[in-house]
């Protein structure tokens, strides 16, 4: 794995995920391979940059997600990980956006 992992609180998260929060991992784009292609979907983030996410073609699970801003970089969803045991969280990002009923989700400083 790359940088921590992370559960963001964005409202761009929030409606990908149709949940609070989503759950994923930083990995170098250059060291990640995935088994089969995605189906990208774009749109613009909260920054207005382009992002990207992948989906499974087939069962439209979430699977990754892309920036402009860190094009060296791919976030991979939790769920998606071959041994999604070995996740762990290491920060919340974005807090702030986190919905009332979501609140205890967030990981403190």
């Amino acid at each position: 794995m790359g940088a921590a992992p992370f559960r963001c609180h964005c409202r761009d998260c929030q409606q990908l995920t149709g949940s609070g929060h989503s759950e994923m991992t930083p990995m170098i784009i250059d060291t990640f391979s995935i088994s089969d292609a995605c189906k990208i979907y774009d749109m613009k983030g909260g920054s207005s940059k382009p992002t990207y996410s992948g989906f499974c073609p087939n069962c439209g699970s979430q699977l990754t997600r892309r920036s402009t801003t860190m094009g060296d970089r791919i976030y991979v969803h939790a769920s998606s990980l071959d041994d999604p045991r070995r996740y762990a969280p290491k920060k919340s990002l974005y807090p702030d956006a986190a919905q009332p009923w979501d609140a205890k989700s967030i990981i403190p400083d």
